[in-house]
C-alpha cells in the first residue's frame, strides 16, 4: 500500500505540473546538468555518503521541464566492512516544476522523480523502482550557464527478498552542480549575448560587437555603428553621412565642415576649400568661364570674357542700366548719370545741382524759387555764387521751321513745365521768345513774339491761368552764343522762362 501511494503521489504531481505549462515562447534548448553532493539514510547505523549525477533535459513549457538522470551514490555502514557498504545506481526521469519563468535570474523548482535502480548491499545485488520528491533552484550565470542546487527525498522499492529484509529504502540526496544549455538563447532574439529584456537594440545583425545594452559599438561616437562605419576614426562632433564619413552635401569631395561653398553643382572642379576653381581669378569658375585665361584685373562678363563698355563710362554693359550715357558724364555704380540732388535731372543737365529735397523742378533741374542756378560764363552772381538772373532756358522747346507751331518733343517738355508751374501757384512768369540773326530784325521780333504766345497757349491748355504768364518776344537782340556757327545759332533759337518777383 505504501509503495502504491508514493507512486500515485508522484504521478499526480507530474500530471499537475504538466498541465501548468503555457503555450508561449520559452527556452526549449537541451541541456546537460552534472552535480556532486551527498546522500543520507534514515537508518541510524548508516552514515552519510557521496553522490553524483548527470541529467540531460529540456523545458516542456515556461514553468515545466523534463530530464533523464543517471545517479550514483554510496553509503557506509558503521558495523559492516567496506565491501558490505550500500551502493546505489539509478536511471530515471525527472519532472521539474519551476516557480519563476525562464527569464528569471533565480528559478526555484520542485522535482518529482521515478527511477529504476540497482543496489549492492550486504553482498547482494538488488533491483527495483523508486520515486522521489524534492526542491531546488537554478541561478542564472549567463544565457548558457546556470548554477544548480537541489535536495530530494527518495523511496527505493526492492523487488527481491534475501539477506536484505527491508522492502523500501528511504534516502536523502543533496547535490550542487551546474547546467549548460546548448544553442542560442531564445530570450536573446539577435544572439548578441544581451537578453531581450535588457537589449535596447534587439535586432542587431549576427556577429556584431555590442555594448552591455545590446546596441552596436560606435567607437567614434558619430551615430554610425562600427560595423557600418567606413570612417571609424571620425573626430568627435563631425557631421557624418550614413556610411559614417564626414558629410559632403554637394559631393565635391570636401567635407561640409571644411567646405566654404557647400552647394557647388555636381561635377564642378573645386579647390581644397570646396569652392569652384577659378584659374584666372576673374570671379567666374572655370566650369562656366569661356575665357579662362583672362589677364588679372580685367573686368569680365557673366561668361568670363572681357566685358564691353559701349558708352565708355567705366561700367561694363552687363551692369550698366544706362548704356548710352554721353561721353565724359560722371556715372554711379549702375552706369547711370549722377543726380546729386535727387531731383530726377542728371547733374550734367542740371543747372541747379543743389535743389532742396522734394522741390518740383523745371526740365533744367531748377526750382522756381529758393534754388541756386549755376551761372553761365560772364553772368552776375550773388554772395553764394548763384546766378542773379532768374531766367531759365527751356531747352528742347523747339518749333517747326520758320513757324510758331510746337514740335511734339517740345510739347512733352512743356508738359513738365506745366506741372512745375502748378507746384508754385503764386508765381508769375515771363515767357520769352528768342531767335538767331538770320532774317530781318522786324521779322525775327514778330516770330519770337508768336512763339512766346504759342507756349502760353499750350500751357494754358494744361491748366495754367493765363494771368500768370506774360509772353514777350526779343527777336535776335539777346543772343547767348555766336550767330556765326550753326551750333551757336541753335543755342540762340530758344524759349526762356523768367520768374517775376
Amino acid at each position: 500500500m505504501k509503495k502504491t501511494r508514493w507512486i500515485a503521489l508522484a504521478a499526480t504531481l507530474w500530471a499537475a505540473a504538466a498541465s501548468a505549462q503555457d503555450a508561449g515562447k520559452y527556452d526549449q534548448r537541451w541541456y546537460v546538468s552534472p552535480s556532486i553532493g551527498g546522500v543520507f539514510a534514515d537508518k541510524q547505523d548508516m552514515n552519510s555518503g557521496i553522490a553524483g549525477s548527470i541529467s540531460v533535459g529540456r523545458a516542456l513549457g515556461r514553468y515545466t521541464g523534463f530530464e533523464i538522470e543517471g545517479n550514483y551514490s554510496s553509503l557506509s555502514v558503521s558495523s559492516l566492512p567496506a565491501e558490505k557498504d550500500y551502493e546505489r545506481l539509478t536511471l530515471g526521469a525527472n519532472l521539474l516544476q519551476y516557480f519563476a519563468n525562464d527569464k528569471a535570474d533565480i528559478r526555484p523548482f520542485a522535482i518529482a522523480s521515478v527511477n529504476a535502480h540497482s543496489i549492492d548491499f550486504l553482498g547482494e545485488s538488488l533491483s527495483g523502482a523508486g520515486v522521489g520528491l524534492g526542491l531546488g533552484s537554478m541561478f542564472q550565470m549567463s544565457p548558457w550557464w546556470d548554477l544548480r542546487f537541489q535536495a530530494r527525498y527518495n523511496l527505493d522499492f526492492i523487488s527481491q527478498e534475501g539477506i536484505v529484509q527491508d522492502a523500501t529504502f528511504y534516502l536523502w540526496d543533496v547535490g550542487l552542480g551546474f547546467r549548460y544549455k546548448f544553442g542560442a538563447d531564445p530570450n536573446d532574439s539577435d544572439g548578441d549575448g544581451v537578453p531581450d529584456s535588457l537589449d535596447k537594440c534587439p535586432n542587431t545583425p549576427k556577429g556584431v560587437t555590442v555594448y552591455s545594452d545590446g546596441c552596436p559599438v560606435d567607437t567614434d561616437g558619430d551615430g554610425v555603428p562600427d560595423y557600418l562605419d567606413k570612417c571609424p576614426g571620425t573626430p568627435k562632433g563631425t557631421v557624418v553621412n550614413a556610411s559614417g564619413c564626414p558629410a559632403d552635401s554637394d559631393g565635391d569631395g570636401v567635407p561640409d565642415e571644411l567646405d566654404k561653398c557647400p552647394n557647388t553643382p555636381r561635377g564642378v572642379m573645386v579647390g581644397p576649400d570646396g569652392c569652384p576653381i577659378d584659374s584666372d581669378g576673374d570671379g567666374i569658375p572655370d566650369a562656366y568661364d569661356k575665357c579662362p585665361n583672362t589677364p588679372k584685373g580685367t573686368i569680365v562678363g557673366p561668361d568670363g570674357c572681357p566685358a564691353t563698355d559701349s558708352d565708355g563710362d567705366g561700367i561694363p554693359d552687363f551692369m550698366d542700366k544706362c548704356p548710352a550715357t554721353p561721353k565724359g558724364v560722371a556715372v554711379g555704380p549702375d552706369g547711370c548719370p549722377l543726380d546729386s540732388d535727387g531731383d530726377g535731372i542728371p547733374d550734367y543737365l542740371d543747372e541747379c545741382p543743389r535743389t532742396p529735397p522734394g522741390a518740383k523742378v523745371l526740365p533744367n533741374g531748377c526750382a522756381l524759387t529758393g534754388d541756386c542756378r549755376t551761372p553761365r560764363p560772364g553772368e552776375a552772381v550773388d554772395a553764394n555764387g548763384c546766378a542773379l538772373d532768374k531766367n531759365f532756358i527751356l531747352r528742347g522747346v523747339k518749333f517747326e521751321f520758320d513757324s510758331d507751331r510746337l514740335t511734339e518733343p517740345a510739347k512733352l517738355i512743356l508738359n513738365e513745365v506745366g506741372e512745375t508751374l502748378k507746384a508754385y501757384p503764386a508765381i508769375r512768369v515771363d515767357l520769352e521768345g528768342h531767335t538767331d540773326s538770320v532774317g530781318s530784325d522786324n521779322y525775327n521780333l514778330g516770330l519770337s513774339e508768336r512763339r512766346a504766345n504759342s507756349v502760353k497757349t499750350y500751357l494754358a491748355g494744361r491748366g495754367i491761368p493765363g494771368s500768370r504768364m506774360n509772353p514777350v518776344g526779343y527777336g535776335e537782340t539777346r543772343p547767348i552764343d555766336s550767330n556765326d556757327t550753326e551750333i551757336g545759332r541753335e543755342e540762340n533759337r530758344r524759349v526762356e522762362l523768367k520768374v517775376l518777383e
